[in-house]
């Protein structure tokens, strides 16, 4: 587990937030939202996106924020499982096609209260159909946000991580998320040119 206590920057208004200034990183970034921060308010979600082309692949990024009461381990699944099913590949095509995507779902759980949360998130990381579920939990409160642990992923979750720790202010330098993505096209386009010779071969023969 990594926890994060970022510092308030001096420009950012007094009431803000770790939630609302990732918000206000995603407009600077290129993402873009059809709510408001009044639906924010009243509703206690908004969903930021950002078209991807990484190579001859398209993709998404996404950014759910999700207001959330008494988080616990049963919430923290469940919500993890209805934003899996919402955003993997589905049909036979899209499935089929789903190396060639790349969608990066990050659920902010945005908890109540003033209580410090130890969740270990690495076990509801998950890569289905295409895309890469992340849970993030922030508590505005204290100023705490928690992600999975770099440690325990495996390399096309690592540098997604790191994209969300460059977002918050603990790295300097931009991340490319997408580098795996990239690598796993070429092999997989190595992998069925090979496919192909093989079956020209026993053709010929």
């Amino acid at each position: 587990m990594q926890e994060l206590k970022a510092e308030r920057p001096p420009e950012s208004p007094s009431d803000s937030d770790p939630a609302g200034r990732l918000m206000a990183r995603l407009t600077e970034e290129g993402f873009t939202t059809e709510s408001t921060e009044e639906d924010w308010r009243s509703y206690g979600e908004i969903i930021f996106r950002r078209a991807e082309k990484i190579s001859f692949a398209s993709g998404e990024t996404t950014f759910i924020f999700t207001r959330v009461h008494d988080l616990n381990e049963r919430i923290l699944r469940q919500t993890s499982e209805s934003v899996v099913n919402t955003y993997k590949a589905r049909g036979v095509a899209g499935k089929a096609l789903s190396v060639l995507q790349s969608t990066t779902v990050y659920h902010c759980l945005v908890a109540d209260g003033d209580q410090p949360h130890n969740d270990l998130l690495t076990g509801y990381v998950t890569r289905a159909g295409g895309a890469t579920f992340i849970p993030v939990i922030i508590v505005p409160e204290i100023n705490q946000v928690i992600y999975p642990d770099l440690e325990e992923k495996v390399a096309s979750v690592r540098p997604r991580v790191e994209y969300l720790q460059y977002l918050l202010g603990e790295r300097r330098e931009t991340v490319d998320m997408h580098r795996p993505t990239v690598q796993a096209i070429w092999v997989g386009i190595g992998a069925v040119v090979l496919l192909l010779l093989l079956i020209l071969i026993t053709l010929l023969h």
